[in-house]
Formats: C-alpha cells, structure tokens, sequence
C-alpha cells in the first residue's frame, strides 16, 4: 500500500484549519499528521514530525510566513511548502519563491486548487494558481525593465538619484559625493531625462522598484 502525503497544517485560523484537514484527510492518499498556530510551531513541528508537504498561512500572528519559509529552509529540512495566501501581489509571490517555497494557492481557490498543489510539490514540482504565477511573470518582466533603465545610467548618476529618494538636498549629495550642488542637479537632470521621470516623486516610485534604496544595487 502507498503511503500517504503528510501534511503539516499552519493557520492562526482554527476555522480554517478544521476545514483543510476535513478536505485533506478525505483523500486517500493526503493525512494531516499536525496542525499550528504561529510560525514558531510550525518550524518546530517541521523539524520533529518531518512532514511531507506543509501548508503554511502567509500571515501569521507572530511572524511574516514568508521568514517561515526560510527558516524551515535554513534547517535543510526536506519538507515542501505551499503558501496560502489572501493576497496574490507580484512582490509577495516573488518573495515566496525566492524563499525557497514549492506552491502557491490564493485562499479564495483553496478548496479547488489546494489538493492538487500539495500533491504536485509532493513530486518535486512547482504548482502555482495561474493568477500567481501571471503575477510572478509580470514581476520578473518589471525588474527585468527595471535593469535595462538602470543600464542607461552611469553609476555616478545612479548614486545621485539614490540620494535624492532618500530626501538628501543638492548640497548634501554633494558634501557625500564630492561634487558641487550644479553639477549634482546635472547629474539629477540626466539621470531624470534617460528616465523620463517628472518629479521627485516619480524618482522616489522608480528607486524603491529597482532596489535602488534596499541595498540591491549598493554605491561603489
């Protein structure tokens, strides 16, 4: 006999967790073995019972799902891991992935996707609901148009618009950098052109996308 899928549940919603593991443990070849709560209980029943797949909510009470993810991961602990999630944003499902999990089901289409996502990991591949995975395209198309404007830029232009975002005056990217405040309104005025950004509003938008204030693309 086939044994069946382990499933770890994780939901700070009781609810909802009664329902997944009513839908789970209807199939013959899906068993919940746990249940949690927060993410701590989720890596510690990780690491003692060795689940199969895990199902982990996005939004737990003491911890982001997300740093769930990479602690489980951090263990080198051989579980998959589906996210479910209330929302689909590109960042977010991004994230989710470059976290190290295998799946992810929006909590609207839970009860018609999730089975199939847990049995899917379970195999080694990746299930992700086609809203998400339109959404995860669509991010890596924006950072992908995000280098290419970057490309345009010389790196001195780069710094200056970095500073910019962060609310430093000419005067004082230019005590930073050396320059003078005409020439760091040179450099602005370039880099805005190449951009077609009209505002320092628009410079901030186009920073924060392109990682230019997370340390993705530090100063040289």
């Amino acid at each position: 006999m086939t044994e069946k899928i382990r499933v770890l549940l994780v939901d700070d919603h009781k609810v909802l967790r009664d329902g997944l593991r009513v839908l789970i443990d209807g199939e013959n070849d899906l068993t919940t073995v746990a249940e949690a709560g927060t993410g701590k209980e989720a890596i510690q029943r990780t690491i003692d019972l060795t689940p199969d797949v895990v199902v982990l909510d996005i939004g737990l009470p003491d911890s982001n799902g997300i740093d769930v993810v990479s602690e489980i991961r951090r263990h080198e602990l051989s579980a998959r891991i589906v996210i479910l999630s209330m929302y689909g944003d590109r960042e977010l499902v991004l994230r989710a992935i470059e976290a190290g999990c295998d799946g992810f089901v929006p909590k609207s289409s839970a009860h018609t996707d999730l089975l199939q996502a847990i049995r899917t990991v379970h195999q080694g591949k990746r299930f992700l609901h086609p809203d998400a995975a339109t959404e995860m395209i669509n991010g890596m198309l924006a950072k992908q148009d995000e280098k290419r404007l970057l490309s345009m830029l010389s790196e001195r232009e780069i710094e200056v618009l970095r500073l910019v975002a962060r609310g430093y005056t000419s005067k004082e990217i230019g005590d930073q950098l050396a320059l003078s405040p005409k020439t760091v309104d040179t450099y602005r005025q370039r880099a805005m052109s190449k951009l077609d950004l009209d505002s320092r509003a628009e410079i901030i938008d186009f920073a924060l996308k392109a990682g230019l204030l997370n340390g993705d693309h530090p100063l040289k």
